[in-house]
């Protein structure tokens, strides 16, 4: 039996030569084209985030001129709550320029940065934010209400229940 020292290889000696695996090349390509789709698909999403924030900033840009002319209406009878309202319009107006001036991925890596520094603030954000949108939900959402025979029915924002929209169901 003879063992090779590590010492002495032999790197003259040629190649073997190994067909190529079709199943393995088949994976690699599969996996470079998931990668490419994956950032194709990120590419997307933060575009339209970017959309979405420009809206935004138009939208509070908006409510921050509302804000404005109605303090303005104040000013003489309320300074006070004027001065707050000028306030406000003040941080709406900033928020939106920052929304303008800032892509989403920027966004992304401050909130990443800012979870990093202060997670435990972060967290008791992110709460506060999930009750904020499961109540916004739950406003929205048909109310149900439980009727005299065991059953329910569905009641919209204005507390009818859609009976009267079909006499001949129930009545």
């Amino acid at each position: 039996m003879t063992t090779m020292n590590p010492d002495t290889f032999d790197d003259t000696a040629a190649p073997t030569y190994q067909e190529p695996d079709p199943l393995t090349d088949a994976g690699r390509a599969a996996g470079e084209h998931a990668g490419h789709l994956a950032d194709r698909a990120t590419d997307v999403g933060f575009q339209q985030a970017d959309k979405v924030a420009d809206q935004a900033a138009d939208g509070i840009g908006h409510v921050a001129d509302s804000i404005r002319r109605v303090s303005l209406d104040m000013q003489t009878d309320q300074p006070t709550i004027s001065n707050f309202a000028d306030t406000a319009a003040e941080q709406a107006d900033r928020l939106a320029a920052y929304l303008r001036e800032t892509d989403a991925r920027q966004m992304l890596n401050a909130v990443e940065d800012a979870a990093r520094r202060q997670p435990l603030l972060f967290l008791g954000g992110a709460f506060v934010l999930g009750v904020a949108a499961a109540r916004l939900l739950k406003a929205g959402a048909p109310q149900r209400q439980r009727t005299g025979y065991g059953a329910y029915s569905a009641t919209g924002p204005g507390g009818r229940n859609g009976l009267e929209d079909h006499p001949s169901e129930g009545r």
